[in-house]
């Protein structure tokens, strides 16, 4: 059956450049921060997943993150070292540094002490241990700001980077022990990046795009490489220290490898060139190695995964942390989520023939763009087998539109404020949002032909602010988490909203921050249920009484976190995608759970991304699963009639495994790629709409690149 496909491109929210990461090697989890000092925490454990997000502040910038153990430590151009409360994604505490703006920091691999350089060549040493922050003494002032740090392996030694210089640093007494002038020909050289391998020599990338090994106990100069064109922001070294990464603003990614020299007893070794990788066109400020895989970061906003051999690469858009869009099917109003304002559109209309079919206006054949910079590496797509429906070129009919697609209203935040969450009721009437300090409500008020619009603030009590929120089917019940508690309110557009029920999530959730809450709408047993999830994966379910919600089931614990979930209304049932790509089905009513047969699929095991949303197809037996580039049906169809068996013989384990291959080869799997997919709502059975946020939309907003000669040219 055909659906009816509203795809909106006009959704073209600002792309972040990423300004500096920190991964946690214990347990997996990489912070980064973005250029409007926001704080997103990816699990990359399994799939790369967005598990916490914290705001940022307008005037404030983060230059350097550092993870101890499971605090995470930040700094910047405001002169403070700032340790992160992760449960409640707020400030924990904050110390002033002797040297106003800081540049860099680092921890130690005993995660006892970090230090901080300063714009103006001081060196702050704090210890960290007992989950305290206490500060130890100032290193020697060193002429000109520090633009890098690094501990050594054993946390004795820390070496600097600045203008012209690099020194290496006693850690207990605070002198310098040696002193290694970059400058050449009395050229100014910056030393944007280093690194300290575990016999002491010290890797520095420098602003002329040289790569030098030093020996830091002579202080000399051992090989040095002209690896790039322009300055070198980033070094990652392996964790055998037989491979390293270099980039920056020269966006090639580098590879160098340790080969041996050795000569009979004399054992020496050297670093020499190996392959080279055009990811980004733009700035690379970060590289981190995370196992076999390379991640990096920087002007362009992505989240960039990649290896070798063989060549992979996976590219994350920058987008705004879901949810990003809400939809009225009813008056076909669409909710637009930006940093810090909001949009409500109203969709376009088709044209309907006598018949009640729609005017079709042409056939277009959709075939895949071809980039127009063919030197840079594609990412990598998934590979699937013959039988495998994946549309890389299929038939779509443009319908004859009646109206296009109009802006009702747009609503800015107060101070500029980031929005943390929003949300659109499903009557079209109301429209929420939240940010870190305010929670507002507003009645949206519009004539048919749309002429007269009007934004009314609607009182609400007793919620402060929230991290979630979402409406019960009538509009007239809202639920809003906040703080460990789900609040429940009664809403009345002219009224205004009062909290009615307090819920604790602490005997039910073990985190206080919230990945998913979804409220069903139309049960067969006009149950409403109500489903939260949180950052360690606990999920629990409520069902709504006449005077309040009432706890239901918790579910069994699962080894990773929940990367989406949905209530399949028709049948009651709770769907489950984590970020190990399992799928996982909870009939509410019986309250047993099982697997999707569906995700069994090597193709759907051969994902590299996870799924951010899911959605049950409101016409038949299917479920709709997207990510970041691709929407997948996943069409369980009923299985062929087993042979007659005598009702006497057991089936034995061959014959069951044979038929449970059966099943999973009538399990179909439709596989329709968009880039970039920032969400999917179906308005009706037949009719549904695609926020779409193209790839070049993303380029033309970003600074220019650096400029390289080609082929002679």
């Amino acid at each position: 059956m055909a659906c009816k496909l509203h795809r909106v491109r006009y959704y073209n929210p600002k792309p972040e450049q990423i300004n500096c990461v920190s991964f946690n090697k214990s347990s997996k989890l990489m912070a980064l921060a973005r250029r409007d000092a926001s704080i997103e925490i990816w699990d990359l454990n399994y799939a790369p997943y967005l598990l916490k997000f914290i705001p940022g502040e307008e005037n404030t910038s983060v230059e350097a993150l550092g993870w101890v153990n499971h605090r995470l430590l930040s700094t910047g151009l405001g002169g403070a070292l700032i340790e992160w409360d992760l449960d409640t994604l707020s400030i924990k505490s904050t110390i002033i540094l002797t040297g106003y703006a800081a540049w860099c920091l680092d921890v130690n691999l005993t995660n006892t002490l970090v230090a901080v350089g300063t714009e103006q060549g001081y060196i702050n040493l704090y210890s960290v241990e007992n989950d305290e922050i206490i500060y130890k003494r100032l290193f020697d002032k060193q002429e000109g700001r520090i633009m890098c740090c690094k501990f050594n392996s054993t946390g004795s030694v820390l070496v600097t980077g600045s203008i012209d210089t690099i020194r290496v640093w006693n850690v207990e007494t605070g002198h310098a022990t040696c002193r290694m002038s970059v400058s050449r020909r009395g050229k100014e050289t910056i030393v944007w990046c280093v690194a300290v391998l575990s016999d002491n020599t010290v890797v520095s990338g420098d602003s002329h795009g040289r790569l030098t090994f030093w020996d830091s106990n002579l202080g000399d100069q051992i090989e040095s490489y002209k690896s790039h064109k322009s300055n070198i922001l980033s070094i990652a070294v392996s964790d055998d220290e037989s491979s390293l990464y270099c980039s920056g603003t020269d966006p090639v990614i580098m590879n160098f490898v340790k080969v041996n020299n050795s000569t009979g007893k004399q054992k020496s070794a050297q670093w020499v060139k190996n392959v080279q990788r055009n990811i980004h066109e733009h700035d690379v400020r970060a590289l981190v190695i995370n196992g076999d895989k390379l991640i990096s970061v920087g002007a362009d906003g992505y989240l960039t995964l990649s290896s070798y051999p063989p060549k992979w690469v996976m590219r994350i858009p920058p987008m705004i942390p879901a949810p990003r869009s809400s939809v009225c099917p009813q008056k076909k109003l669409l909710l637009l989520r930006y940093s810090n304002y909001l949009e409500v559109w109203k969709l376009g209309s088709y044209a309907v023939n006598e018949s009640g079919n729609v005017t079709i206006t042409n056939v277009n054949l959709n075939v895949k763009p071809q980039d127009s910079n063919n030197l840079l590496e594609q990412d990598t797509e998934i590979d699937v087998k013959n039988e495998i429906n994946i549309e890389k070129q299929h038939e779509t009919k443009s319908l004859k539109i009646t109206e296009k697609p109009v802006k009702l209203a747009s609503v800015q935040t107060k101070g500029n404020k980031q929005i943390k969450c929003c949300e659109l009721s499903p009557s079209g009437e109301l429209i929420v949002y939240s940010t870190d300090s305010k929670f507002r409500m507003l009645k949206l008020e519009c004539d048919d032909d749309q002429n007269n619009i009007s934004l009314a603030k609607v009182l609400v009590n007793g919620l402060p602010s929230c991290d979630r929120v979402a409406f019960t089917a009538d509009s007239r019940t809202m639920v809003a988490y906040r703080g460990g508690e789900l609040k429940v309110l009664q809403v009345d557009p002219e009224a205004g909203a009062t909290v009615v029920q307090s819920i604790s999530c602490e005997k039910y959730l073990r985190s206080k921050c919230i990945l998913h809450l979804h409220i069903s709408k139309d049960t067969p047993s006009k149950k409403v249920y109500l489903v939260a999830a949180d950052t360690q994966g606990e999920i629990a379910v409520w069902i709504k009484k006449p005077k309040m919600f009432e706890f239901f089931v918790s579910l069994p614990k699962y080894r990773c976190v929940p990367s989406a979930l949905t209530i399949d209304d028709k049948k009651e049932n709770l769907i489950i995608a984590y970020v190990d790509q399992e799928i996982i089905e909870y009939d509410l009513v019986k309250a047993k759970a099982r697997k999707c047969e569906v995700c069994e699929r090597p193709e759907w095991r051969a994902r590299t991304a996870a799924a951010t949303a899911l959605a049950a197809h409101p016409a038949r037996g299917a479920l709709l699963a997207r990510d970041d580039t691709t929407l997948w049906l996943l069409d369980a169809a009923p299985a062929a009639p087993a042979a007659r068996q005598d009702k006497t013989e057991e089936p034995s384990p061959k014959k069951k495994n044979i038929a449970k291959n059966k099943r999973n080869l009538n399990s179909q799997i439709k596989i329709i790629p968009i880039k970039y997919l920032a969400g999917f709502h179906w308005l009706s059975d037949d009719e549904a709409v695609t926020l779409e946020i193209l790839p070049e939309n993303i380029i033309f907003q970003l600074p220019p690149v650096l400029a390289t000669k080609r082929h002679n040219v």
